[in-house]
């Protein structure tokens, strides 16, 4: 089984992609990557006896400008 550096390497890959992605989607999935990274590279600390992590949990995504200028239902010209 990989190592618990290994899962929280993946997780921080992850979110600094997720950073840099310029469609919304694909970075909302890095960062849900990242918290299974997290999660799991957790998991085996626990398992091995190593401990908590040596930071702070991924942030969670955030509303965007445009969903909430929207209101519900409603599209944008951008949309078609």
């Amino acid at each position: 089984m990989p190592s618990t550096a290994y899962f929280r390497r993946q997780a921080d890959i992850c979110l600094r992609l997720a950073v840099i992605a310029s469609d919304e989607e694909v970075s909302n999935r890095l960062i849900m990557m990242a918290r299974e990274y997290t999660a799991k590279g957790n998991a085996e600390a626990r398992q091995s006896g190593a401990g908590a992590p040596p930071g702070p949990a991924p942030p969670a995504p955030a509303e965007t400008e445009r969903d909430t200028a929207l209101p519900n239902g409603a599209d944008s010209a951008a949309d078609h």
